[in-house]
Formats: C-alpha cells, structure tokens, sequence
C-alpha cells in the first residue's frame, strides 16, 4: 500500500467518524448536521468514489442507531450529490482562505440543493401535502424554517470543518510540501 493511499484511507476514517458522531449528537437539532461537510470534504480531498462512499457508509452506520423512514432514498442521494459538488472542487484544494470560502458556499448551495430536493421528496412521498402545485407550494413553504437552520450550521459547521481536516490533510496526512517534492526530484 503506498503512503498517499494509506493517506486516504485515515483521512476516509476521520470524515466518516466525525459525521457519525456529529449525526448523532447534533440529531435533536433540525437540519443541523455534519454530513454536508463530510460529502463535500471527501469529494474535494479524496476524489469521486469517495464522494459517493463516504456520506452513505455514514448514513447506513447512523442510521442503524438513530433510524430513518421513506424519505432516505432522497436524503441518502442528496448526500451523495453533495459529495460530487465536493468534487467539483478537487483541483482547488490548496488551502488556501479561498478554498475554504469555496467550501462554505458549497455548503450553502448544499443547503438549497437538500431543501428544494428532500423537500420534493416530503410532498411526493407522504400524504400530508396535497399532490397539486398548491400542495407542493405548501410543502416548500413549511420547510422554510429547517432551510434556516440547514444555512446556519452549514455556515458555521462547513468552514470550522473544511479548515480542521485540510489542516490535518496538509499538515499530517500529507505533508509533502513543494519543497520537499523538488527535493525529491533532484
């Protein structure tokens, strides 16, 4: 196994780790959640398959503690095209304060994807909303206040995050710098 893969696998480890534990903990708190960040995370650090991989051996862990019903084929796939937005950015990653902007408005344009795709999700799923566009107006209007609270933590939770696991990639899991690659070459 080659250093970079071994790399991949501890920082695959680390993301699916802190989403579990963050998907449990932050559970009673709506729409606050750590798998946003862990999608785009594994897409922009680990690449396509990751993208995928990570958010939904996440979900399947947690969701044998904490549960789900019906709406997790639109969850569970919202998570995993989150990832590849994720991915959208992985020639970006060089640290840098730009990219962990780049990162925190994924995470918002993550919180409107979720909204506008879960909530679809709720009114074509369960009979609470009428199937008319006045019963799916109804379904998005109700799902207001959780978009809120999706954009707050994503705002809080998705730099915090990008900045802590791209250190430790930089700085730990990685920590081949320019200089020590030219050192390489010569």
């Amino acid at each position: 196994m080659t250093k970079k893969t071994t790399y991949k696998i501890i920082l695959a480890a680390s993301l699916i780790a802190f989403g579990a534990i963050g998907r449990i903990l932050l559970q009673d708190l709506p729409n606050i959640e750590t798998i946003t960040v862990i999608s785009l995370l594994a897409g922009s650090l680990l690449g396509f398959r990751f993208a995928i991989a990570i958010p939904l051996i996440t979900i399947a862990i947690t969701d044998i503690i904490i549960g789900n019903n019906t709406i997790m084929l639109f969850t569970w796939s919202a998570f995993a095209v989150i990832g590849i937005f994720g991915w959208l950015l992985r020639n970006k990653k060089n640290f840098s304060p730009k990219f962990i902007f780049q990162m925190t408005g994924m995470g918002v344009g993550a919180a409107l994807f979720f909204y506008v795709y879960t909530n679809f999700g709720v009114w074509l799923l369960f009979p609470m909303y009428p199937h008319t566009l006045q019963g799916l107006a109804a379904c998005y209007i109700a799902g207001i206040p959780f978009l809120k609270f999706s954009l707050a933590g994503n705002l809080i939770i998705v730099p915090a995050a990008s900045i802590g696991f791209t250190y430790l990639w930089k700085r730990f899991l990685y920590p081949e710098t320019k200089k020590q690659l030219a050192e390489k070459k010569a």
